[in-house]
């Protein structure tokens, strides 16, 4: 039973918005905001600092991430070009 009220000021934008997406759902804007808040799944600020220590690493780790695949293709092509050659070789 929900006997306990929240009061969370919004944009006018934003509450027409979750109002469109409760309505598209079937369900009360109230509704929408606690599945919402339980599909975010943080529960204590730790969490939050975890996602943001877990993002900047991947963050830091994208260059290299696409270092390596300029890398890989880069071989690909020059499998490619060589399996071409041979081919008119023959």
């Amino acid at each position: 039973m929900k006997t306990q009220r929240l009061t969370l000021l919004v944009s006018p934008e934003d509450k027409r918005h979750f109002k469109h997406l409760a309505e598209d759902r079937g369900l009360t804007t109230s509704e929408l905001v606690r599945q919402a808040v339980r599909a975010y799944g943080v529960n204590t600020i730790d969490d939050t600092k975890e996602l943001a220590t877990l993002t900047a690493e991947l963050r830091a780790a994208i260059p290299s991430m696409r270092k390596s695949v300029r890398s890989a293709n880069a071989a690909v092509e020059r499998a490619l070009a060589s399996i071409a050659s041979r081919k008119v070789k023959r």
